[in-house]
């Protein structure tokens, strides 16, 4: 094992620290994995642009252009800034931390978010999103080098995801830092981060995996596989509320970030200017409330001050917690008839008014907050597409608890990692897998729907429940797919070794017609050839590949066969020909002997094959036929629906195995999921959520049916994420027209 290296000043460089020397070589890695994949990304980011601007005006085309030309101009410096900033991770490392650095780097500055402009906002929403995706799929091996990185400093630092240099949040602020430096506008800025996700960031799992390999080369903890690290909770082991605090830095939930930057957007929805003062009506914002909301001690209402403040009754968020629990309890036998259509708000309202008495009803502005930005993403929810309307209806009755969850902690719209945010993301990951066809007495759905019921039936400020929730409906839902797996693995491999039969038998015709077709040959060589040697040829493709010396060498037998039939007048030609002829009907003896070929038609053809041989030897004519193509050209679709290079196109064709569609519209839509995309959509297999084989297109035909409609792509996103980015994207829109 390595001795660990103890931190020390380099000689003759005052102040600069060393690096372990295990560390320095994964910092060396790391750069030239990163700074290569970011090449790549610059390389192929011209026609990217280019495609995007051609779909677009001339006044906006012009800003890909510029963004093309700041890209090239730029991208040597970009390059090295990147570099730079990825080897700056790792040096800070070798300074110890100053006493209460790591609670400086965390607090939020509440006076500079009024200030946060909107492009801010969306890069830093984007950013956050990127590295959530970017970290989901690489957590273990991150682990794992998280606690190589503190027995390198022998325990005497901890790190936080803030220190450690391979995070993916980490990677993605050094590549914004350098791009901020480029004149892009935020429309480009974007689409360059986008391309730096797909390209660069989905590689982090390997970054992190070649990191710890580069350690373990380096004896640190060569044997450890998993980080020997406590799990932070157990399932139902604390609550949501103390999730919050720890996730807030223990300011408490209304110091959360996020959520003040949402509260920044909806100033325009409510009306008026944060801390009141001046009103707007209230209808340019949005409905009229029937509720007001109180600003520094002053009630508002519908963006006015309430005239008569004494007919105003305060509503706590203790009050309306314990207003929205009998709320949820009318919930339990809603009919979902005309209700269905009335505002949350009106609900409130009319409980306070039958409770309280007929008054004004003032909210606390964050609460107020808490229930517009609710409302808004579960109108995105109810409204999307990819959901089938009876699950979409089972999901709609969480509102209230969610609603409560949102009051009561809300870090819930920042921490991704929410038991009550998973648990929603979960249920209709497994709703978007749903079937109407398979009735509501399926057992997905009735797990679903069980599922919302216990929540509605028991929910109150437990927040547990949703953890237990999680972790049930997880093991069943991780158990059907093990399942539907297995036998999607077998259609699987039936489907590619087809498609692999049907590409050789392809390869074989197409390779003999190119030296057969327009020939005058004898009989003998096109039967030999396209009965007994097309056999050889094509099991040689299956066996070895179409790479592998043995199909060249079987390859080189016909341009031998061939030649050895023409008619040669050339004396070099004919002495060629007698040495070659035992030469080349023992390889193919020999060749179609190896494959169980017939005997007898074996020995008929090479014996026909060698009185031709003779016969050209002597200068006599052989009998001849005209050999003609089997394979001719597919033709071109008549009035095709689709160009070949049309984007559906393309798309389809990088379609990855694990993607749902749905076919057809109503209660005959069938939903089916992507089994295996065979030679970049020249098959595509589609299954059903059990793994039976339910429909198969090519590439074309996808496109086409996805252009007309016939088919649509689900996107399986999490949804509570689409749906925030959606809301942060229709207030900003509001704050525009504004």
């Amino acid at each position: 094992m390595t001795k660990v290296t103890r931190l020390q000043s380099v000689p003759g460089k005052t102040g600069v620290a060393a690096l372990p020397r295990p560390l320095e070589k994964v910092r060396d890695r790391y750069l030239n994995l990163a700074a290569g994949y970011l090449s790549d990304m610059l390389d192929g980011a011209d026609d990217t642009l280019y495609d995007l601007a051609e779909k677009e005006s001339d006044s906006e085309r012009e800003r890909y252009f510029d963004a093309m030309r700041e890209l090239r101009i730029q991208r040597a410096g970009l390059e090295t800034g990147f570099r730079q900033s990825l080897s700056n991770l790792f040096q800070k490392l070798a300074h110890s931390p100053e006493k209460g650095e790591s609670l400086e780097d965390t607090k939020v500055d509440l006076d500079s978010l009024s200030l946060v402009n909107e492009e801010e906002l969306e890069t830093s929403v984007a950013l956050d999103n990127m590295a959530r995706r970017a970290r989901n799929g690489c957590d273990e091996q991150l682990g794992v080098f998280h606690h190589r990185l503190e027995y390198l400093f022998e325990g005497k630092r901890s790190f936080s995801q803030r220190d450690n240099p391979l995070e993916p949040r980490q990677l993605v602020e050094c590549f914004n830092s350098c791009l901020e430096k480029l004149s892009l506008d935020i429309k480009a800025r974007l689409i360059v981060l986008k391309l730096f996700e797909r390209q660069v960031m989905a590689e982090t799992g390997y970054f992190a995996s070649e990191a710890n390999k580069v350690l373990i080369d380096a004896g640190v903890l060569p044997e450890m596989k998993s980080a020997p690290i406590a799990p932070a909770r157990k399932a139902g082991g604390r609550t949501l509320a103390a999730s919050s605090e720890s996730a807030s830095g223990g300011g408490g939930p209304s110091n959360d970030q996020m959520f003040g930057l949402l509260q920044e957007l909806l100033v325009t929805m409510r009306g008026m200017q944060v801390g009141g003062g001046h009103g707007s009506a209230g209808g340019a914002a949005g409905p009229v409330s029937p509720m007001a909301v109180m600003q520094d001690g002053v009630p508002y209402m519908n963006g006015a001050p309430v005239a008569n403040a004494a007919s105003v009754h305060q509503v706590s968020s203790d009050d309306l917690l314990g207003v929205l629990n009998r709320l949820q309890r009318v919930e339990r036998s809603l009919d979902q008839g005309d209700d269905e259509d009335r505002d949350l708000k009106n609900h409130l309202s009319d409980m306070l008014d039958s409770e309280h008495g007929e008054a004004i009803h003032a909210l606390d502005q964050a609460d107020d907050d808490v229930i517009n930005l609710v409302s808004m993403l579960f109108d995105f929810i109810l409204d999307d597409e990819g959901l089938p309307s009876e699950i979409k209806a089972l999901i709609g009755r969480l509102q209230i608890p969610l609603l409560k969850v949102a009051i009561s902690d809300k870090s819930f719209f920042s921490n991704d990692n929410h038991e009550a945010r998973q648990l929603l993301n979960m249920l209709a990951r497994a709703g978007n897998q749903w079937d109407p066809q398979q009735g509501i007495q399926d057992e997905l759905y009735q797990r679903i729907n069980q599922a919302v019921h216990q929540i509605i039936d028991d929910y109150e400020d437990d927040a547990s429940l949703f953890a237990r929730l999680l972790g049930e409906f997880q093991d069943y839902f991780d158990s059907q797919k093990v399942r539907s797996e297995r036998v999607e693995q077998r259609v699987r491999e039936a489907e590619e070794g087809k498609a692999r039969a049907e590409q050789a038998r392809e390869s074989v015709t197409v390779l003999l017609d190119q030296r057969m077709a327009g020939r005058s040959l004898p009989d003998v060589v096109v039967r030999l050839l396209r009965q007994g040697w097309q056999q050889v040829l094509y099991l040689t493709w299956l066996r070895e590949g179409e790479d592998s010396p043995q199909w060249q060498q079987q390859v080189k037998v016909v341009d031998a066969v061939v030649w050895s039939v023409l008619e040669h007048r050339e004396q070099t030609a004919l002495e060629k020909l007698k040495v070659l002829s035992p030469k080349l009907l023992k390889t193919l003896h020999a060749g179609l002997t190896r494959i169980n070929y017939d005997s007898a038609e074996t020995n008929q053809l090479l014996s026909r094959l060698k009185e031709v041989h003779t016969q050209l030897l002597k200068g006599l004519q052989t009998e001849r036929v005209a050999v003609k193509a089997e394979q001719p050209e597919a033709p071109a679709p008549v009035d095709p629906a689709l160009s070949q290079d049309h984007f559906l196109v393309r798309k389809v064709s990088q379609l990855s195995p694990g993607q749902w569609i749905e076919i057809g519209e109503g209660e005959d839509a069938v939903r089916a999921k992507l089994a295996a995309n065979i030679r970049s959509g020249t098959k595509l297999v589609f299954t059903n959520r059990r793994g039976i084989k339910v429909q198969e297109y090519t590439g074309y035909d996808l496109a086409v049916a996805l252009h007309k409609g016939a088919v649509k792509l689900i996107e399986e996103g999490a949804l509570f994420d689409r749906a925030l980015e959606a809301v942060i994207g229709d207030l900003r829109r509001r704050q525009g027209v504004a």
